[in-house]
């Protein structure tokens, strides 16, 4: 009697040890079915491309790609739907660029009664660009002129033989960034006439486009 109490108290360990395995496995398919189940039932695979052309996979498409060609894919990367949604945002874009440019075409029309007054508003604008212009280049060739003093004293040394001054050399280099500086202000003086010019060109080409008139070209003006 005690030995058999005692082989059945030595297998206990082992009963309960397999108990145990058995619980955790069925507690991990049961989840691992679970997970499965709910992967099937609500996964998706969104295809796009964003707009330098590279491809991207998610569950969901960006916003800011929502009007753009995308493909619908199951869990096995079947494609299951082609997607071409419209693009509203780019009407809305035409839309107001239209708004913006009868806008102004009013005030065009509203502005000037013939193309002559385009011209003379031209020119009007062009006046203090064109004598700022002036003032630069006259500017500019009084800073030039100190340049070459500057460098002849310098060179006189040289040729002497005799080391440039210190006083000299700082004058030189600072004649030298004068000039610079005054270049590239001149640079940008003539910048702001071409847009000038430029500006009032396009608005007489299409000031005489909505009057129905044709643009008066050089050749033709020298006909009349």
């Amino acid at each position: 009697m005690m030995l058999q109490l005692q082989r059945s108290t030595s297998r206990k360990p082992d009963y309960f040890i397999s108990m145990r395995l058995t619980i955790t496995v069925t507690l991990l398919s049961a989840l691992c079915l679970m997970q499965h189940a709910q992967a099937e039932g609500s996964g998706r695979i969104v295809k796009w491309k964003d707009e330098k052309g590279v491809t991207h996979y998610g569950d969901s498409i960006p916003p800011q790609y929502a009007d753009r060609d995308n493909t619908l894919m199951n869990k096995q990367g079947i494609t299951v739907q082609q997607n071409k949604p419209n693009a509203p945002h780019v009407d809305k874009v035409a839309e107001l660029a239209k708004l913006e440019q009868d806008k102004k075409d009013r005030a065009l029309l509203g502005t000037f009664t013939n193309a002559n007054e385009i011209d003379l508003t031209r020119d009007r604008n062009l006046d203090p660009e064109l004598l700022a212009l002036k003032n630069l280049q006259q500017d500019r060739a009084i800073a030039q002129k100190k340049v070459d003093q500057s460098n002849l004293a310098a060179v006189n040394y040289s040729k002497a033989k005799k080391p440039v001054p210190a006083n000299i050399r700082d004058e030189l280099n600072a004649n030298k960034d004068a000039v610079t500086k005054i270049d590239q202000r001149i640079g940008e003086r003539q910048q702001a006439i071409d847009n000038i010019r430029k500006r009032f060109e396009e608005d007489k080409k299409r000031y005489l486009a909505l009057r129905g008139q044709n643009a008066i070209t050089p050749s033709s003006s020298a006909n009349q």
